[in-house]
């Protein structure tokens, strides 16, 4: 089965809960939580909050192993933004 034709539930079974949070995790103080998209990578995430790939992939250690380890649908924390 090609990962491109499934629906998020469908992935969730074949990934496993890697990369990412397969629903929101709980609120952290500084952090926010984002709902990783299709197509999106650590360091196109990063730049989008003032942040480094590195420092996403450190705040999600529990859930992200490899860089290129984010699943589409799942959630990761990240800096919280100034507003």
């Amino acid at each position: 089965m090609d990962t491109k034709e499934m629906n998020v539930n469908e992935l969730e079974e074949v990934v496993g809960g890697k990369g990412g949070y397969k629903k929101p995790p709980e609120p952290v103080m500084g952090l926010e939580i984002y709902q990783i998209q299709r197509g999106d990578t650590l360091t196109r995430i990063a730049r989008r909050y003032g942040t480094t790939w590195m420092e996403l992939k450190d705040l999600n250690r529990d859930v992200i192993k490899r860089a290129g380890d984010i699943t589409w649908g799942y959630y990761i924390y990240v800096p919280a933004r100034n507003r």
